[in-house]
């Protein structure tokens, strides 16, 4: 890639998106990644646009062939959109490893109208599959974990010619040769970047487009926040040590307030969603943080999609958190099997903290709910069992249940090559269709009667314990008794209830 070149424009994609025929498992959400590189690019001098191509084009879907179908904007507008702002540099954002075909798409796109673009892929995907991603002859660069500064200098490097194997995290090519820095520097201090491009990000088409954005959204004007880096755990599911790096780091206070203050004055926010991996990680910090929200009385409502650390709540942050706005608290347990926290999923969590905490949201009148995990290799059916009878116990009667799945770039997915527990031969596009681990003690077939037994016992008990649910079940069957009769039917008829 020649160096000393023009670069005064750049274009951020977010791509569209594949999904199912019969259920979108996706959601139109605000690029932070992509507004936090706009900034940066912005503050050395760059015209910087954001091209959100699922929210742009949500009420376009194109059949992709078998079950799947792509939504977004259309080959054809990317282009169009390219050749209007005539970037020198296009970045795509590489977010999940079971979107990429569409990734690659992007770059081949790009190419078409114009070679000379430089093309840079950054993100999660990008950063546990780099030699996947690089290897595409469209693909010119590649930046692995925390991206801003490294960003930034390369943009500095191709204008100046200073050349790039300087840059922390950063992939390129010579020739047929690919290379690969290593993600050695993590940004310590993260009030040291500017606020992501809210400017950029047209806030204001996402407001009401879908009711679903990351969780059921309350508010027509929403927005997500970042306030901390990494997390404290290393569960062996999650790849985000590999993404964010294994320190936890905070922005102060102040200078989240401060963001606040902004979205709430410039653009009209009434909720907000922590995106951060875990916003309660440090105690101290947390109480402070909700107490000055309630202080300045910002009045905004908000929740944790990404669930909040259990290990570090307790009934005085709690009672902060609904003060300042909070609506659901998310906890993600995984499993309510001690064994298969400890030696398994390697999580520290105390199951009577839980056990404690969901009982004080249920005094307070806080909803709740919390996140589970079943089909660890080492984890047993009964132990799988165990996880719905503690939500159970929990009050907690539609906890989100999850199928683990090997993604690249965690312990989970090592293990499985080591030990030769997938189902059939790994592949990134079998990542959508679930149930890809089996081993000696269960299979896919057993995982799917387990769940909807699981499921169907969380109904029952949810009637037994608040008798009330009993009369809401008859009067929805009565005011729709087809509906009803079908579900019975396919219930009686389905082959995973029986024994």
């Amino acid at each position: 890639m020649t160096l000393n070149m023009p670069l005064d424009r750049i274009l951020l994609i977010a791509p569209p998106a594949f999904t199912g025929r019969l259920l979108r498992d996706i959601n139109p959400f605000p690029p932070m990644g992509l507004g936090y590189l706009a900034s940066m690019a912005e503050s050395v001098g760059i015209q910087v646009q954001i091209l959100d191509c699922l929210m742009l084009g949500w009420n376009h879907e194109e059949l992709e062939g078998g079950e799947l179908v792509r939504v977004g904007l259309s080959d054809k507008e990317i282009q169009n959109y390219i050749l209007r702002f005539k970037p020198n540099l296009v970045g795509v954002n590489c977010q999940f490893s079971k979107q990429h075909r569409i990734y690659h798409r992007m770059f081949s796109l790009v190419k078409e109208l114009d070679p000379s673009i430089v093309v840079v892929a950054g993100g999660p995907h990008a950063t546990v599959c780099p030699e996947a991603v690089l290897q595409d002859s469209n693909c010119d660069y590649l930046i692995s974990g925390e991206g801003e500064y490294s960003f930034r200098d390369l943009i500095v490097a191709i204008r100046g010619g200073t050349g790039t194997a300087h840059i922390d995290g950063l992939g390129w090519k010579t020739g047929n040769s690919l290379h690969f820095n290593s993600k050695h520097e993590l940004i310590l201090d993260l009030d040291s970047l500017p606020f992501p491009a809210h400017h950029l990000m047209n806030l204001d088409k996402y407001f009401g487009l879908h009711e679903e954005s990351h969780g059921i959204r309350h508010r027509k004007r929403f927005c997500p926040i970042i306030t901390s880096r990494g997390c404290p755990a290393n569960c062996t599911f999650c790849s985000a040590c590999k993404v964010w790096g294994d320190k936890y780091r905070m922005r102060s206070v102040e200078n989240v307030l401060e963001e606040m203050r902004l979205l709430k004055s410039q653009y009209g926010i009434e909720e907000i969603l922590f995106e951060d991996d875990n916003v309660t990680a440090n105690p101290k910090r947390a109480k402070l943080l909700f107490s000055r929200m309630i202080a300045e009385k910002l009045g905004f409502i908000w929740d944790t999609p990404n669930g909040a650390g259990v290990w570090s709540m307790d009934e005085e942050m709690i009672d902060l958190m609904k003060e300042s706005g909070c609506i659901s608290l998310n906890f993600p347990v995984e499993s309510g099997s001690p064994r298969v926290l400890k030696q398994i999923i390697r999580k520290p969590l105390d199951l009577s903290r839980v056990r404690r905490l969901t009982r004080y949201c249920k005094k307070i009148g806080l909803r709740y709910s919390m996140y589970l995990v079943i089909g660890m290799p080492g984890e047993q059916l009964s132990e799988m069992w165990e996880s719905f009878r503690f939500a159970a116990e929990c009050g907690c009667y539609s906890p989100h249940v999850s199928v683990a799945t090997p993604y690249p770039g965690t312990q989970l997915h090592e293990n499985c090559v080591k030990d030769g527990l997938f189902a059939a031969p790994f592949s990134l596009d079998n990542l959508s269709k679930g149930f890809l681990i089996k081993t000696t003690d269960w299979n896919e077939e057993d995982l799917r009667r387990l769940l909807l037994k699981g499921m169907l016992y969380l109904k029952v008990r949810n009637m037994l314990d608040n008798p009330y649910k009993i009369f809401e079940f008859i009067a929805k069957a009565l005011m729709n008794p087809k509906r009803f009769v079908h579900i019975c039917q396919d219930i009686l008829n389905s082959r995973w209830l029986r024994l």
